[in-house]
């Protein structure tokens, strides 16, 4: 899924007014992925924050490694 799908706040408000009273259903691993993404990104431009929380360049790598996992099932299930 991309990313921008998941934070583009036209695609959700249109979503949640076609289901009043309903949440819609969400995709998990699609979601981690993302926020995977994210915090990988934002860890690997500051080395000050990644000293802090104790994470090495190779624990990103692993990080790396599962959101391209969670990606492969997410697009497999649609």
């Amino acid at each position: 899924m991309d990313i921008l799908k998941l934070l583009d706040p036209a695609i959700h408000h249109t979503t949640t007014t076609a289901h009043i009273g309903k949440r819609p259903k969400t995709d998990g691993t699609a979601t981690a992925a993302v926020l995977i993404r994210i915090a990988s990104e934002l860890l690997e431009t500051s080395p000050t924050l990644r000293k802090r929380m104790g994470i090495t360049l190779s624990d990103l790598a692993a990080a790396d490694k599962i959101r391209k996992e969670l990606t492969r099932r997410s697009l497999s299930i649609d």
